[in-house]
């Protein structure tokens, strides 16, 4: 195998292990009902709409900033997404679900970024470029590894969500369980 099928088939397996990692964290947000995204499970957390925005922001703005030539095209989102609304004096988050965007502007907002990242995905638009000190193996990686991180966050909170704000899910037997 020579080096360039070595990179390509080292892309695609990390191409799969972001799609997989996305899956993963689609998933786990199909867990909450629609009108439960503005909720805070959890006192010192963010609603649950911003990482709905997050995960997908993180990725943009990491792609973007080294060196792709993508360009934003809603940077107040790319920031409230980035960051989201910290609290004052350090005391627990006090913003309201009003405060945040509707669902349908952040599924909009979502849904794009996630397309036009894997436009230029696609189309190799996002490999390192010369001014960039990452590679865009480092930069994947680091994106699935964030995913990953997310995940985890999300199942706890999940949990501690009220179960009438949350849909059935499947009932799954352990391996090895009697049915």
């Amino acid at each position: 195998m020579n080096a360039t099928q070595t990179v390509f088939a080292g892309e695609r397996s990390l191409l799969s292990r972001l799609a997989e990692a996305r899956k993963n964290t689609d998933e786990l947000f199909r867990i909450v009902r629609t009108e439960s995204l503005y909720e805070r499970p959890i006192p010192e957390r963010h609603r649950i709409i911003f990482y709905l925005g997050h995960l997908e922001a993180f990725d943009w703005n990491l792609f973007r900033t080294n060196g792709a030539l993508l360009q934003s095209f809603a940077p107040e989102l790319d920031k409230l997404f980035a960051f989201g609304i910290d609290p004052v004096d350090g005391g627990l988050p006090t913003d309201q679900p009003e405060d945040w965007p509707a669902l349908s502007k952040v599924l909009e907002y979502t849904t794009r970024i996630r397309q036009t990242i894997d436009e230029a995905l696609d189309a190799g638009q996002l490999a390192a470029s010369s001014d960039s000190e990452h590679s865009a193996e480092q930069i994947l990686n680091v994106a699935i590894e964030h995913r990953l991180m997310h995940s985890e966050t999300l199942a706890y909170m999940f949990h501690r969500l009220p179960f009438d704000k949350k849909h059935v899910q499947p009932e799954i037997n352990a391996p090895g369980t009697p049915v």
